[in-house]
């Protein structure tokens, strides 16, 4: 842990400094003590990395490390808190972040408050390096939770929360000013207006309210209100969600209002679409540049310029761009999934995880003389967003947006995978919206997917955000995992719309729910419905409890104590009855 612990003082001396630079620490050497801890303290990953060996030293260690399972957020959620976390950590003491689980499965991460800290922190280096050394010029359109708590009020949920348990939402009023006494070093306690921001400084180093600190403004206020709170704040940068500020720009310019002090837009967690680059760039004078973050791994990549490449934050950041059908790494400029490990998150370890999300690598640029960092050309959404028609083709997210912009002004809209054959395209009508514009659109989205493909089109109520407050403008049901699938589909207000075969999704619930608990079960997507669960699977009484959980976790429900004693439970077919039986209540 030697070179962690100096990582770790040097992100410290860079926030006290004030100066946003490298760490002075080999990311290497960094990736290879992630994995000798949590081989020797966390028990997920002490029996996922069993079967290759010991750890190696040298040149041989990054090829022997390319060749560890990847692991995704299922998986994570399936292990539970207590084979996550390293036990040299206690969990009163650290920060849980939930995940905003926009891939249908949301889990909890523990966070070393020095490593929390520091990764907030780094959002503040695109301003620094092209608009201004004070903080007090930067201002983060988020919601609330993104900056308000401090350490010891973010560490209250996992203490006294459940164990695996994300605490419950909290959605704030819009103008509400927090409980003061607890958030001391995080608000500007101004009258009315300035109640709808707070301040973002580290809470370790508690300091007069003032020009140190970055602000952050509630994004869940309506335009007129988060537009009278920037007017009064002056901001130089703005940073925040991709779909609140081009709202904003859309709502100024329709209202003939300018922010003369900003000089630089920086938006993430959601896809820009071409029409909110327009707005921002009419009405912020401006142009949007790209930061790339999730609350797996904080502040990640930003942009520069525009056309730039994303730089990856390479010196606490390990990533990884492997080739889609998962046969090795991507080459130059192949759309790619995305694996990444934290470098500095000893805690809850993430290795090799797959966050989901797919772009182009481009070549590594030198930083310092020591230091490479990773490129990336853009973000084209997340891979369990990507639509795939029946043609076999994967279709982006920037593809379906681009089609509707042209096609389909003066609406919200958001496009919904259904099946593969089967997509429906929500809208919302704003102030000059036409009716015709619909065929138009849908007749530019069958062109896009394919022959043989339809599209439904549905007048929404609302176009609702996830609980972190992103805007998804494309969902794919068929890869969200079953369990959360319908759940999903009813708060989309679509699940008339499915067209469910309980049958088959019964026996994939099953088919994944015994790969994960027996060991030697493979998921063929074949079951054989004949198998006697004890007869020929040798299913164990530990295990068959261990399966009901699993299935449990997989259909996002609580399996009834009544339910499984009325059950004759034999075969896997009589499990994949049983499974249908429950989903029906």
């Amino acid at each position: 842990m030697h070179h962690t612990q100096l990582a770790l003082t040097a992100a410290m001396q860079e926030i006290e400094g004030g100066s946003i630079g490298y760490l002075p620490v080999s990311p290497l050497e960094l990736l290879r003590e992630r994995v000798l801890s949590a081989i020797e303290h966390v028990p997920f990953y002490r029996e996922l990395y069993s079967p290759f060996g010991a750890v190696p030293s040298g040149a041989g260690f990054l090829d022997w490390f390319q060749q560890l399972p990847i692991v995704n957020k299922s998986q994570l959620q399936a292990a539970g808190e207590a084979r996550l976390l390293n036990p040299c950590y206690s969990s009163s003491e650290l920060i849980r972040r939930p995940t905003s689980g926009s891939t249908g499965v949301p889990f909890a991460l523990l966070l070393d408050s020095r490593v929390f800290v520091f990764r907030k922190w780094r959002f503040q280096r695109p301003h620094q390096h092209l608009v201004s050394s004070e903080a007090s010029k930067l201002t983060y359109i988020f919601p609330w939770d993104f900056v308000v708590r401090t350490a010891q009020d973010a560490r209250k949920p996992a203490a006294n929360g459940a164990q695996g348990e994300a605490p419950p939402p909290r959605t704030p009023a819009r103008t509400e000013v927090r409980e003061l006494k607890e958030h001391t070093q995080r608000f500007t306690a101004m009258a009315k207006k300035a109640k709808r921001h707070g301040t973002d400084s580290p809470p370790e180093a508690p300091q007069a309210q003032g020009a140190s600190k970055a602000i952050t403004v509630n994004s869940l206020l309506p335009p007129s209100e988060l537009y009278a709170a920037l007017a009064e704040l002056e901001p130089k940068s703005l940073m925040g969600f991709a779909s609140v500020i081009a709202a904003l720009a859309r709502w100024m310019d329709e209202e003939g209002l300018r922010l003369p002090t900003v000089q630089q837009v920086w938006t993430t967690s959601e896809v820009l679409s071409l029409e909110g680059a327009a707005d921002i760039r009419r009405a912020l004078e401006c142009e949007p540049l790209k930061i790339y973050a999730s609350n797996e791994f904080g502040f990640m990549a930003w942009q520069a310029a525009k056309d730039a490449l994303l730089q990856v934050e390479s010196d606490r950041l390990h990533l990884e761009t492997l080739r889609r059908d998962g046969q090795g790494l991507a080459g130059t400029g192949e759309l790619s999934r995305l694996v990444v490990t934290d470098l500095m998150n000893d805690t809850m370890p993430l290795i090799r995880y797959d966050i989901g999300d797919v772009a182009r690598p481009r070549e590594p640029v030198s930083v310092t003389s020591t230091l490479v960092c990773a490129t990336l050309d853009g973000l084209e959404g997340k891979e369990a967003d990507m639509l795939q028609p029946p043609d076999g083709r994967s279709v982006t997210t920037f593809q379906i947006l681009g089609a509707i912009k042209d096609t389909l002004p003066h609406a919200q809209y958001r496009v919904i995978g259904l099946s593969p054959e089967r997509y429906v395209m929500q809208y919302l009508p704003g102030v000059g919206f036409e009716p015709a514009n619909l065929d138009a659109t849908t007749a530019r989205l069958k062109s896009i997917l394919g022959e043989g493909v339809q599209v439904l089109t549905h007048r929404a109520e609302t176009i609702q955000r996830e609980p972190s407050g992103k805007l998804r403008p494309i969902i794919n049901l068929a890869r969200i995992p079953v369990g959360a699938r319908r759940k999903l589909a009813e708060q989309l207000g679509v699940f008339h719309l499915l067209e469910v075969d309980e049958q088959q999704v019964a026996r994939e619930v099953v088919s994944a729910a015994l790969a994960k608990v027996l060991p030697l079960f493979k998921d063929t997507g074949a079951l054989n419905e004949s198998l006697e669960l004890y007869a020929d699977l040798a299913i164990s009484s530990l295990q068959f409890v261990q399966l009901l959980s699993t299935l449990e976790k997989e259909l996002s429900l609580d399996i009834d104590d009544e339910d499984l004693l009325d059950a004759e439970l034999v075969t896997v077919g009589d499990l994949v009855g049983f499974v249908v039986g429950i989903t029906r209540k």
